[in-house]
């Protein structure tokens, strides 16, 4: 287990289901804050447009992500959707953690749950939701919102399983929980938590 004690970083680490909105509210964090990048992790996926190597992700191969697992590389790693792997580099998040950087990321539940644990005065889990009282109703708006990104009918029905056992009953374990109704208030509600966080540490928000 590593420990917190003597490090001043700070990684806020966006949790959710897919659909919730989290790349978009990151986004808008990372544009109004110059000191806050993204914390990249390891996947397997394939790049997107806009994104770049090394700065959303480390895009490798599986046959790299696995020596990065025998390298003992990696703080955690999961296969979070068939054949999709995504991992925590370990010396990314001590160098952070020791430089006293702020950071911001979006990580599938097991991984942050067991950052939260590794770095539990450094890092702060922020859950990224629909409107909805319950799993059931959240879930319905997730998959409206995934019909309208037209994503796959195979990686919607996926997405939506690991939503209901996984995802969604994890909010109640997270620092905050940001409803995204409408981008624009989940991002003030998000901003809202970072200057918070950042004058509990004592770090400066630079804004761009």
């Amino acid at each position: 287990m590593n420990s917190s004690e003597n490090l001043r970083g700070l990684i806020l680490v966006m949790i959710g289901p897919g659909g919730a909105g989290k790349s978009a509210i990151m986004k808008a964090i990372i544009e109004h804050y110059a000191n806050i990048q993204q914390l990249a992790t390891a996947t397997t996926r394939d790049i997107r447009t806009g994104e770049q190597q090394g700065r959303e992700h480390l895009f490798v191969s599986p046959q790299q992500f696995q020596a990065m697992i025998a390298k003992d590389e990696l703080l955690e790693h999961q296969e979070v959707t068939p054949g999709k792997f995504y991992g925590i580099p370990r010396q990314t998040v001590a160098d952070c953690l020791k430089s006293a950087q702020v950071r911001i990321a979006d990580i599938e539940v097991l991984g942050a749950r067991k950052l939260a644990r590794a770095y539990p005065e450094n890092v702060v889990q922020v859950f990224v939701t629909v409107p909805g009282g319950t799993i059931a109703e959240q879930s319905q708006v997730l998959e409206e919102r995934m019909r309208r990104r037209d994503d796959g009918a195979t990686d919607i029905y996926h997405r939506l399983q690991r939503a209901k056992e996984l995802e969604l009953p994890y909010q109640s374990r997270c620092d905050y929980v940001v409803v995204n109704d409408t981008l624009a208030g989940a991002v003030a509600s998000t901003r809202a938590i970072v200057e918070k966080e950042l004058a509990r540490r004592g770090l400066a928000g630079a804004s761009q």
